[in-house]
């Protein structure tokens, strides 16, 4: 009786949904009474209503889903250094069963072996001009320092002529001119003895007055004569004391000066120079250091263009997205043909390893624990049914057709060697029932509020917090308390 009256209150309700609630259900017939209430709407005609009561909800998911490889090997080309065309040299077939260690893909080497011998040979220019730009540096330096020696024992000579000269040759200088001085000033006097004693010795002597007046006036001009050189010699050497001597002092501090100034620039002018080596210096290696770098790329380059099988499988062309494959074109998959590189060519995996996916919405993904049980029915094959376990992850969600979708993972063991990556299924997943839940039919939300069939007649529109479903029920979450009369149809 009890299953009978659940199933005319699923023909009423219109839903055909796996999952059933086990609370009973009761559905009246009422008919509203007018009010003048404002938060009450009056209802003009019957209005089928039903009792929210706390029961247990039983979920399964059905969603259709697909079968990709456990582990997965994409062959697509991301060279570091090589940019040209790629053209296929070898390539196994379609779905082809490969071993280990098996080329299944080769791309012409020709265009990158020109590139890389380009390449070594730019490099071996660029190592000879760092290799000069290093021993250049090299005598720079050693002449740099020559001529920086070379300028300080200048301004040391310089200086110790310096201290000479205001040691010796200042005072030798000036001590001479007294000298000179002096020697006119002891004529003047041994002229003025002279002439002193012959008078006195031609009063003495008979001698005739002519000799005498002859002696004595030559003494006379003799002495006047001293006096004057004297005079001049004293006027000369104060002469040479303002001017000479200062001129012989600035000459040698000049060359202070000047030995000084020359030893500035040639500094200035080496550490110009240094910075410009280095500057250079840093230049040439950096320039040395990417050729390099470019050749070391482009030999790893050529080392990717033969692809190696990672491990016993099978080899598809193109890329199994979302359980759709992607590129592959068999036609331009062939030796000759031109491939682009970073897009995926070959998708290789292992046989048998596979594992289902199914997508969900975002309220069914988090519904489902980890290790929930699933039955994947293969479309392709009505009669092979497979059981697995789901498991849940952390994620973002990503866009589908009809919005956001979570792809949950199907663990599968022992998967039967017909099933390829691709085919499509049809997935049930079992989820532990909700117990002690407040449920009403899922017709009678709208705009997340239900109306409440009041005592006297009128209903009222109360808005809820609704939780899971399974098509059919609802859970409530707040809003409404068990016991309470929903209209089983909501109005906007």
């Amino acid at each position: 009786m009890k299953k009978s009256y659940l199933f005319l209150l699923a023909a009423v309700l219109g839903v055909n949904n796996l999952a059933v609630a086990e609370a009973p259900v009761t559905t009246v017939a009422t008919t509203s009474a007018p009010t003048s209430a404002p938060a009450t709407k009056p209802a003009t005609a019957p209005s089928t209503t039903t009792i929210a009561n706390i029961g247990s909800l039983k979920m399964a998911f059905d969603a259709p889903g697909y079968f990709e490889p456990v582990e997965s090997t994409e062959v697509r080309f991301r060279f570091k250094a090589y940019a040209g065309e790629l053209t296929v040299d070898n390539i196994v077939a379609n779905g082809a069963s490969v071993k280990k260690g098996d080329r299944i893909l080769v791309i012409d080497p020709t265009n990158l072996v020109k590139q890389l011998d380009a390449a070594e040979n730019e490099l071996t220019v660029s190592t000879a001009n760092l290799e000069k730009a290093l021993a250049d540096a090299k005598l720079s330096e050693e002449a740099d320092g020559m001529a920086l020696k070379s300028s300080q024992n200048g301004l040391k000579d310089a200086e110790e002529a310096l201290k000479f000269w205001e040691k010796v040759d200042g005072p030798h200088m000036l001590k001479s001119w007294d000298l000179q001085v002096k020697q006119w000033t002891d004529n003047v006097d041994d002229r003025a003895d002279e002439l002193d004693q012959l008078k006195k010795m031609y009063k003495s002597e008979e001698l005739t007055s002519a000799t005498a007046d002859i002696v004595v006036r030559r003494s006379i001009r003799a002495l006047d004569q001293a006096k004057i050189n004297s005079e001049m010699m004293k006027e000369q050497i104060a002469k040479y004391k303002e001017t000479a001597y200062p001129n012989s002092k600035r000459g040698v501090t000049d060359a202070v000066d000047r030995a000084r100034n020359s030893l500035a620039s040639v500094q200035v002018a080496q550490k110009a120079g240094k910075i410009s080596r280095s500057a250079g210096l840093v230049t040439a290696k950096a320039a040395n250091a990417a050729v390099s770098q470019k050749v070391a790329d482009l030999k790893e380059d050529l080392e990717k263009l033969t692809v190696i099988a990672p491990a016993d499988g099978i080899v598809w062309y193109g890329q199994l997205n979302m359980g759709n494959w992607v590129g592959g074109d068999a036609k331009a998959m062939k030796v000759g043909e031109k491939v682009t590189a970073g897009t995926v060519l070959l998708t290789h995996h292992i046989a048998g390893k596979l594992q289902g996916v199914v997508e969900l919405s975002e309220t069914k993904y988090f519904t489902v624990p980890d290790g929930a049980k699933a039955r994947l029915s293969v479309s392709a094959f009505p009669n092979m049914h497979l059981d697995g376990v789901c498991k849940v992850v952390a994620r973002t969600p990503i866009a589908g057709q009809g919005g956001q979708i979570y792809p949950m993972k199907i663990v599968i063991d022992n998967v039967d060697a017909k099933i390829l990556p691709g085919m499509k299924s049809s997935v049930k997943i079992e989820v532990p029932p909700l117990d002690k839940v407040l449920l009403i039919p899922t017709s009678a939300v709208v705009d997340s509020a239900v109306y409440v069939h009041e005592k006297n007649g009128t209903d009222v529109r109360k808005p809820v917090v609704t939780g899971y479903g399974d098509g059919k029920q609802v859970q409530i979450v707040s809003g409404i308390n068990e016991g309470d009369e929903v209209l089983t149809q909501g109005k906007p």
